[in-house]
């Protein structure tokens, strides 16, 4: 059974691997694109209005794609074990498929009004929101398109919950990738005909993908679900069942609320506390444009596998809880904990040592280089963290993730707000790293309280920092050798390539 368990979570984090890394991959060079066509400053008006979409997802869908998860796959854990004794948790028992989908339904029902009346409200009310709160009145037609989009964004990312459940990842990759395809061919065309038409290409190109990119993983996901049901009873709601949704998605929504409000005054505050120190409104933008744009998505690239095991993780979590397999959940997120620290570490190293060159060639920003250089030291916190809080998701405790990464964020903005109209840019890339350093161990000290994990040094810190130094010091070695006879950007690319390939090989084999 614990080898069952492992191979799907395994073969799950695999497939969502591979598909956030092909879509990481498209993103990456359409986010190069689209730097190259709208400069650094329509970038930067982007991730101003960037945190009215996170905080409309965060109210209408992520807590309850979350709740949808957990009761899913709950009802996956009941169901194989002949557990029927509570009619209302596992409506219609006898039925795997229409038990689940009963979650699913019960959560579009609280999703999808909260959608339509914050979409109407941000339609109409874009003008005083990019005026009066986010400061930026150019902003007031990106939010009205983006606004259309809210309903399908749920739609999209409740069915991807009720997939992750149920532990099957490949809709929720196919509907990652799609997203991706038609957004990049919906800006590629609408920039081609604006050029060939001699019409000034804005920022709006990008918004206008966003929503043909998000109408398109809804309607597939609309259509896997209609197809694989098909042939099931039909299923309605029960006022217990939306109780429960709403009830356990309740703290992580609070949570994601006030993270993204926090947010959305850093989207604002940090063009602002620029031109305290100096800058001008345009150079503050594309300060803000490179470092939130650029630096931190190439920083965030390797997530694609670490947010595939997250996401896969919550169920699983949730299964052992409800089974009380405690030592299967304390071998699971060990395992996880080291393998997330091994990524985090080989790419700090790569990233100090090849992501800055690489960057600044690709983005042809020179301001990229800095920043990268600090960033990389994230990568094992960073990484680490989105594990970490699915863990004490599944476990139940929404409100100590709540609590923790509240007051990680109030750390950044204390930075922001105190130290960047003095020193810059680099007091806040300062104020990030303390934060999610923070966070990342409030996290594990949490967990650890719980389910008293040994930390395992060797396993989770000594074997994988000694494997990426003699990875790192080879490749830096094939580096000055190739560089006498290769052009410097190919000499890093492929040394970082070794770099990764050595780290991966040796690490598993010893």
């Amino acid at each position: 059974m614990k080898n069952i368990r492992n191979n799907i979570l395994i073969k799950g984090t695999l497939i969502l691997t591979m598909a956030g890394i092909i879509s990481r991959i498209l993103g990456f060079f359409y986010r190069i694109y689209l730097t190259r066509v709208i400069g650094s400053e329509g970038i930067g008006l982007m991730q101003i209005v960037m945190p009215v979409i996170g905080l409309v997802y965060a109210i209408c869908s992520a807590s309850i794609q979350t709740a949808i998860s957990k009761y899913v796959s709950s009802a996956h854990f009941h169901l194989n074990n002949n557990n029927h004794t509570n009619t209302t948790d596992n409506h219609c028992a006898n039925n795997k498929s229409t038990s689940q989908l009963y979650w699913l339904k019960c959560g579009l029902t609280i999703s999808i009004p909260l959608t339509i009346i914050l979409s109407i409200l941000t339609y109409s009310k874009a003008e005083f929101i990019s005026t009066r709160l986010l400061l930026t009145p150019e902003c007031e037609p990106l939010l009205k398109i983006l606004s259309i989009s809210f309903i399908f964004s749920t739609i999209h990312n409740c069915t991807v919950g009720y997939y992750y459940g149920m532990k099957k990842s490949v809709i929720p990759a196919a509907s990652q990738l799609i997203e991706q395809i038609v957004r990049i061919l919906t800006v590629f065309l609408y920039v081609s005909y604006c050029q060939n038409n001699h019409i000034p290409v804005t920022i709006l190109c990008a918004i206008i993908g966003n929503l043909t990119g998000e109408i398109a993983a809804a309607l597939y996901c609309c259509l896997s679900i209609a197809l694989s049901n098909r042939h099931t009873a039909k299923t309605g709601i029960s006022i217990m069942g939306v109780k429960k949704i709403f009830v356990y998605s309740l703290p992580l929504t609070a949570n994601r609320i006030l993270m993204h409000l926090l947010q959305s005054g850093e989207a604002i505050l940090v063009p602002a506390q620029l031109i305290i120190y100096g800058y001008s409104k345009s150079e503050s933008l594309s300060h803000f444009g490179v470092l939130t744009g650029m630096a931190l998505p190439f920083i965030m690239f390797p997530t694609a596998i670490t947010n595939s095991l997250s996401v896969l993780l919550l169920p699983t979590v949730s299964s052992d809880c409800d089974s009380q397999n405690k030592q299967g959940l304390i071998n699971t997120i060990s395992k996880c904990i080291a393998l997330c620290i091994a990524m985090g570490i080989i790419s700090t190293f790569l990233f100090i040592f090849y992501g800055a060159n690489i960057g600044a060639i690709i983005f042809k920003e020179p301001d990229v280089y800095g920043y990268i250089t600090v960033l990389a030291w994230l990568c094992p916190f960073i990484y680490l963290t989105a594990t970490l809080g699915s863990t004490l998701n599944g476990m139940g405790k929404t409100s100590t993730t709540c609590i923790q990464n509240i007051v990680g964020i109030i750390i950044r903005l204390a930075c922001l707000i105190l130290f960047v109209p003095k020193y810059g840019i680099p007091a806040y890339l300062i104020g990030i790293l303390i934060s999610q350093i923070f966070v990342c161990i409030s996290h594990y000290i949490s967990i650890s309280r719980t389910l008293h994990i040994k930390s395992d040094v060797y396993d989770w810190i000594v074997k994988p920092l000694a494997i990426g130094i003699i990875s790192i010091t080879l490749s830096l070695i094939l580096e000055s050798i190739m560089t006498n006879t290769t052009d410097s950007m190919i000499a890093s690319i492929i040394s970082a390539a070794v770099a990764g390939i050595l780290f991966l090989i040796m690490y598993f084999k010893y």
